[in-house]
């Protein structure tokens, strides 16, 4: 039986070919009995045994749960639990089987029943977690498999765990800052909306009966109040239609593109969210370098921890130059997306051999800029949303009572 396989050497490089063999476990075995720990091992031609349905996740437990996703929190309780595990001594297996007695959730359970499975019939944890790349990323299993090649794998589950937890950080700190300019715009809305539904046609029929000439004004907020009252069905219509449209034009490739560039060049945002991006993708190289993942393909799976399609550009004109012989310093000075003092800190780094340590100073740093930025943002952004309120308010209470002051000033 003939078996694809992808693996790594002991110096990092990934190396592709085919081989013989009369079971999955022992081409694992053989590949392992040469220096190489297996990435990726598909048979080569057909495939219906029962032991390729079981790497394929092929039964009704698992079907059952197909739809579930895991989040961040689990990611975090798995590293964190394997870590401990691991730097305590414990096997491999015995720690995942002690990871899936103790998880609460049915469907992670499941999970980590197939991958301690698949490890026990001889698969590395890399190749065990090939078939659930649907929950482990490339980033994920790229570090594992350095991680076992270099005999480190309690170390690499420790920097997976900081990478969850900075995810999880960095979603908490621009869901804060996004929090209170959302409570303040759905106050302007709900605010707006009683006076132009309750409060406007009432001072509507006050007027029309006392039969008094109106401002420009007054006459423009009567015509609003009464389109939204009896237009407003079209107008959720419409809204729903414009929503419908833009989630499909986003999923096009030219508009999300054009979208994406959009945001990252928008003032005040666009350097935000260029930063927030970039701290992420610096972090990812920082924990693959630090696990010996080679250069090359760190930046090539550090594409799995962006979707802004302007950043996925820049990462390939990174790859693209390091293929070349390039720096990534460089790349980036010329890609004009990074500060001066970033992309000297990178430069040092690579010409003293230490780039590893480079991109984990970068991101800490870039980490803890970030938080200033977003609260500073948030700062500026509180007063301007006031401001619109007190336009707003403003506009339809003088609307409505300078007619009356008008009319009182004429009665005398």
């Amino acid at each position: 039986m003939q078996f694809a396989y992808e693996a790594l050497r002991p110096d990092g490089s990934v190396v592709t070919d085919v081989l013989e063999a009369a079971a999955r476990g022992d081409a694992a075995d053989a590949l392992r009995g040469k220096g190489l720990i297996p990435l990726r091992l598909d048979e080569s031609a057909g495939g219906g045994t029962a032991q390729e349905q079981r790497h394929a996740g092929a039964n009704p437990a698992a079907s059952y749960f197909q739809s579930a996703r895991l989040n961040v929190r689990d990611m975090i309780l798995f590293t964190r639990q394997m870590k401990m595990l691991l730097e305590a001594g414990s096997p491999l297996v015995p720690a995942l089987e002690a990871v899936e007695t103790q998880t609460t959730k049915p469907f992670v359970r499941v999970l980590l029943g197939r991958i301690r499975e698949r490890v026990e019939q001889g698969d590395s944890l890399a190749v065990a977690l090939e078939p659930e790349s649907r929950f482990f990323d490339p980033v994920f299993r790229s570090m594992i498999a350095a991680g076992e090649a270099t005999a480190s794998l309690p170390q690499v589950f420790g920097r997976l765990c900081e990478l969850a937890q900075q995810q999880q950080k960095t979603r908490k700190l621009v869901t804060g800052a996004l929090l209170y300019p959302a409570i303040l715009t759905g106050m302007l809305t709900v605010v707006v909306a009683i006076l132009l539904f309750f409060v406007v046609p009432r001072f509507m029929v006050l007027f029309t009966t006392l039969n008094s000439p109106l401002p420009a004004t007054t006459k423009l907020l009567f015509d609003v109040s009464q389109g939204l009252k009896h237009g407003w069905p079209y107008l959720l219509v419409a809204a729903g239609l414009a929503g419908a449209g833009l989630v499909l034009a986003y999923r096009s490739a030219g508009t999300r593109t054009w979208l994406d560039e959009l945001i990252v060049r928008l003032p005040v945002v666009g350097p935000l969210v260029s930063r927030l991006i970039f701290a992420r993708v610096v972090r990812v190289w920082a924990a693959m370098l630090r696990c010996h993942v080679p250069l090359l393909d760190t930046i090539r799976q550090s594409r799995e921890a962006v979707s802004n399609m302007a950043f996925l550009r820049l990462i390939d004109r990174v790859e693209e130059a390091v293929s070349g012989g390039g720096r990534v310093g460089q790349a980036l000075a010329d890609a004009g997306i990074a500060d001066p003092v970033i992309v000297s800190a990178l430069r040092t780094g690579e010409e003293n051999g230490r780039l590893a340590e480079a991109t984990d100073f970068v991101s800490s740093w870039l980490d803890e800029d970030n938080v200033t930025t977003v609260q500073h943002v948030t700062r500026l952004a509180e007063p301007v949303l006031l401001a619109v309120m007190g336009v707003f308010v403003g506009f339809i209470a003088m609307s409505l009572f300078v007619p009356m002051f008008d009319m009182a000033t004429a009665a005398h």
